[in-house]
């Protein structure tokens, strides 16, 4: 089956969409900034799944990589901005769903905030994939998502990689300045 990405700016988006699970992997998942709540279903779910230091800072790597390639200044990362996105990424692979809204409603700022980060901005790109170099080319092909990437504005970063094993990496990255 030919590898399909699942893309959604998700900015204009008013309505809830709940799909039945699909019962092979479609490839790659990606999702931006929201307005209102989407939720996009995983193929696989499981609570056995475990954050991973080494593919956050590899994704660390290849975002900051791409920012000064484009001239601009690479992100810092943020300990706890990192732990809103590891605990939004782990709830989204133990329930099955990708979405910026979590179980409880809450948005990526909400999140952050609550956290008692004192950001002016904050954007989240998430992502589902076999691995993290996939998850990566997904979301550098997506306008919106590239564009979260690249915008200047944003000085840290937050990564959260939980890796399922072989049901491949849920990633988040949480934007804020």
């Amino acid at each position: 089956m030919p590898r399909v990405a699942f893309l959604s700016a998700l900015l204009l988006t008013v309505a809830v969409l709940v799909a039945p699970a699909p019962s092979a992997s479609p490839g790659p998942i990606v999702a931006g900034t929201p307005a209102a709540m989407v939720v996009y279903p995983l193929p696989y779910r499981t609570t056995a799944a475990q954050t991973s230091w080494d593919l956050e800072v590899t994704m660390l790597n290849l975002i900051n990589n791409e920012r000064v390639a484009a001239g601009l200044a690479p992100l810092m990362p943020h300990a706890t901005i990192r732990g809103v996105a590891r605990a939004h990424g782990r709830e989204m692979f133990a329930f099955g769903y990708l979405s910026h809204v979590s179980r409880s409603g809450l948005s990526p700022q909400q999140r952050v905030l609550r956290r008692g980060v004192r950001v002016r901005i904050v954007g989240e790109n998430i992502a589902y994939a076999a691995d993290i170099r996939e998850a990566h080319e997904a979301l550098m092909a997506s306008e919106a998502h590239r564009q979260n990437i690249l915008l200047p504005d944003y000085r840290l970063v937050g990564i959260g990689v939980v890796d399922g094993g072989t049901y491949g990496v849920v990633v988040v990255e949480n934007f804020g300045n």
